[in-house]
């Protein structure tokens, strides 16, 4: 009996006695507990927002969308969409200047055209630390956009610009247009961010001069035909591209930081913004042009600028 307590006493000393588990063994442990748990159970939220993006990035690729592929078109169809961009730069500075002052002043044409097409470099590249006539380095672009200012211009019947008007191909070269427009975007971020990292302001300011460049310089491009309008500037007077320009400029350097959701991010985001870019132009150009912006800037004039405190005379005078 005393042998018999004896182990008793020793097996309860042995069973007091067993440790108690390491820090490392309770992991290994609780590994093992959450592996035979039901996966519902482990489910974060950080992964359902990663299954959640790779869903919605799944489905775009399998509908042959992605934008990767909208922003290699420009380098893949570089002939075409550079054609498409010089074509309605001539258009444009033949609407301001008209048929009889190009027939008199080629030359001055010649150079309103060069301004409008290379605009965007021009602007952004002093302000890069590069030289102004860097834009226009590529000879092979030049004598593109010669010819076409030629044709535009100066062709027999003037059968290039009867063509290009017709909406049958005015339409499909203001789509390929809109598509370069955000790729220039992103690509004046993408130039401000190897000079000035991690300065969002400095990026988005040339994502937008790249983006409409022609817009920003436009009074120039009428000071070369002999016209000086201050009054027409973009900062005096915004148009419906530099606010896209803008608006897309700054979603795309929030992404670029990593300020924006995964869900509105990368391909959903450029595609969103080529989307709206091309819908807004072809309004303007099938229908009434439109002013997205404009609800938003009345709302913003009123509460921010003192538009709500102003007395109500003082509003009849500016009206008037």
């Amino acid at each position: 009996m005393n042998t018999t307590h004896r182990r008793l006493e020793t097996h309860g000393e042995v069973t007091n006695r067993v440790p108690t588990p390491s820090p490392r063994n309770t992991t290994h442990r609780k590994r093992l507990v959450i592996q035979g748990m039901a996966p519902i159970r482990i489910t974060t939220p950080s992964s359902t927002v990663t299954t959640t993006t790779n869903t919605t990035t799944m489905s775009l690729s399998s509908l042959g969308l992605s934008s990767s592929q909208l922003q290699g078109l420009p380098a893949a169809w570089s002939p075409l969409f550079d054609i498409c961009h010089f074509l309605l730069a001539a258009l444009a500075v033949r609407k301001e200047v008209g048929v009889g002052f190009s027939r008199s002043k080629p030359l001055a044409t010649w150079l309103a055209t060069m301004t409008a097409s290379f605009a965007g470099s021009m602007i952004a590249n002093p302000l890069l630390g590069k030289p102004i006539l860097g834009a226009m380095s590529s000879e092979y672009n030049v004598l593109l956009a010669t010819i076409i200012w030629w044709g535009v211009f100066y062709s027999p019947g003037d059968m290039v610009y009867t063509l290009v008007n017709n909406q049958v191909l005015y339409v499909p070269i203001c789509v390929i247009k809109e598509i370069y427009r955000a790729k220039k975007t992103l690509g004046g971020i993408t130039d401000a961010a190897k000079v000035f990292p991690d300065q969002e302001l400095l990026m988005v300011m040339i994502g937008l001069i790249k983006g409409n460049g022609s817009g920003f310089m436009k009074p120039v491009t009428r000071l070369v035909c002999g016209t000086w309008q201050p009054e027409s500037s973009e900062l005096l007077k915004m148009s419906v591209t530099s606010k896209e320009c803008l608006v897309a400029a700054v979603l795309m350097v929030a992404d670029m930081s990593g300020y924006l959701p995964a869900p509105v991010s990368g391909d959903l985001l450029y595609l969103a913004i080529v989307s709206i870019f091309i819908t807004v132009k072809l309004s303007s150009v099938l229908a009434e042009p439109i002013d997205p912006f404009a609800p938003l800037e009345g709302a913003v004039a009123t509460l921010a600028f003192g538009g709500l405190w102003d007395p109500s005379g003082e509003k009849e005078e500016k009206t008037e």
